[in-house]
């Protein structure tokens, strides 16, 4: 009996971007994207402080906020002003949103994590979090970046 080589194909990494609908600086992460940045995966979290927005809009819209999240997400990406070569968006929820957070940057999969200037507003001491569980840089953006 023979055996074949695995063959697993190629991951690029990916940079992380949350945003935070809540917030009017919620997406000021998206100006830390560079060029070098051509797969991007933009994160919204469903729960905890950054999603009072999006909550407020489930209820107004009569919807459940995943689709809430998605429909934040949809209009994120149609605005979007960047070249990615591969884009992705994502919800994250549960009894701790940071934590979700946390784990999905902690993969060898992320290059980097773009966070928004809003982050220690909404999510204190998340950007510490991050930076001491995730190998990859931590970036948050400047107070007074304007949203891409």
């Amino acid at each position: 009996m023979t055996s074949s080589p695995s063959i697993s194909p190629e991951i690029t990494p990916t940079t992380l971007v949350l945003l935070d609908p809540t917030s009017p600086d919620g997406e000021s992460a998206l100006t830390l994207l560079s060029d070098d940045d051509q797969h991007i995966t933009l994160l919204v979290l469903l729960s905890g402080p950054a999603s009072r927005a999006l909550r407020d809009f489930a209820r107004a819209e009569n919807i459940d906020m995943s689709t809430a999240g998605w429909r934040y997400l949809e209009e994120v990406v149609s605005r979007l002003d960047h070249a990615a070569g591969h884009l992705l968006a994502m919800t994250a929820c549960g009894p701790s949103a940071a934590a979700e957070l946390a784990d999905v940057a902690a993969t060898d999969t992320v290059r980097r994590v773009l966070l928004p200037s809003s982050v220690d507003r909404l999510e204190p001491g998340l950007a510490g979090l991050l930076t001491r569980c995730v190998s990859a840089p931590v970036l948050t953006a400047s107070a007074f970046s304007p949203a891409a």
